[in-house]
């Protein structure tokens, strides 16, 4: 979700006075918390264009040999994108933040139920799912519940880990387990959990992850593929969910801006929606087109979308693979 909110605000105190309690310490805290937001923004910005310009000065060849181009040009290759001859896109759910664009197959007999890990103050997605009639398990450990009710869905209030997962956290194999859907395969799943998606990828097997029609992650500190460290472990969640699904559709979230290098822009949070391969063997065709499609929304309406150009087109070439080995500069 990475949401620019006020979660975790200071609740106003008492009024020692016993009348009717001020405003005033609520409000600036809340503008005191936006007033961060855009401090960091604005850090995050500088960092980010100083960059951009320094490796828009160099020639070609020399920025192609970049152990960081290299890096990001191979994540970017994982998520090429493609398309379903006959079955279109559709958005689920918000026209801002907290919806996503995936196949329309989203129904049963397809898909009858699935998780929504990570819901926060926001299940306008599982809302549009349900409305569908697929049977959800909402998971979220920072919230006591949904805002809203969802039709035919289930919350429970856990979180969802990896190997090293704190106590009272479950792996995705368990709760597919809790909830006795070992063996189905129409099954839908979507992850907005601030981080956590790596540590679940990490864990998780690939036939746990070939239970799911379709797949939709919000990925967040997408700038580690920067790094020998950080690359190695999106390269390494990327390949795996890439065994049984095909990327057909990327979003950059507008919180932070990307990372441009090049000719390739990388969100520091990425949406990422996959189709199962063996649903549609044979009928996956290359997605020719710059990104944001009509289809996509910014998360924060009041800046511009991020422009990914053809970074995850099918139409990019691929350089060579990075030798894993190969950490380029100190880190």
């Amino acid at each position: 979700m990475a949401k620019e909110g006020t979660r975790g605000e200071a609740a106003h105190p008492p009024n020692p006075a016993g009348g009717r309690e001020s405003t005033l310490a609520p409000e600036l805290q809340k503008h005191l918390n936006a007033i961060g937001q855009r401090l960091a923004w604005l850090q995050w910005s500088h960092v980010v264009t100083s960059n951009a310009l320094a490796w828009s000065r160099l020639d070609p060849d020399t920025l192609h040999a970049l152990p960081e181009y290299r890096r990001v040009a191979e994540v970017a290759a994982l998520l090429r994108t493609s398309r379903v001859e006959g079955i279109p896109f559709a958005r689920i759910g918000s026209e801002a933040d907290g919806g996503y664009v995936m196949l329309d197959t989203l129904r049963p007999p397809e898909v009858t139920a699935g998780y929504s890990i990570g819901i926060g103050d926001d299940v306008s997605w599982d809302l549009a799912v349900a409305q569908r009639g697929v049977a959800l398990v909402l998971y979220d450990h920072t919230v006591a519940g949904p805002p809203q009710p969802v039709p035919g869905a289930r919350f429970v209030r856990q979180g969802i880990g990896g190997r090293a997962a704190a106590p009272g956290r479950r792996t995705l194999a368990g709760v597919i387990a809790d909830n006795g859907h070992q063996g189905r395969s129409d099954l839908v799943l979507k992850m907005d959990a601030e981080g956590a998606e790596w540590d679940v990828l990490e864990e998780v097997h690939s036939d746990t992850l070939g239970q799911f029609a379709q797949i939709v992650i919000e990925f967040h500190r997408m700038e580690k593929a920067l790094l020998a460290r950080g690359h190695a472990e999106i390269v390494a969640a990327f390949s795996k969910i890439a065994r049984t699904h095909v990327p057909v559709h990327v979003h950059g979230n507008n919180t932070r801006p990307p990372i441009s290098i090049g000719d390739l822009a990388l969100p520091s949070v990425l949406e990422v929606s996959w189709v199962r391969r063996a649903d549609h063997e044979g009928r996956f065709a290359p997605r020719r087109e710059p990104f944001p499609t009509d289809d996509d929304r910014p998360n924060v309406a009041q800046r511009p979308d991020l422009f990914l150009g053809w970074t995850f087109s099918s139409d990019r070439r691929t350089l060579p693979a990075c030798d894993a080995g190969d950490s380029g500069r100190k880190e």
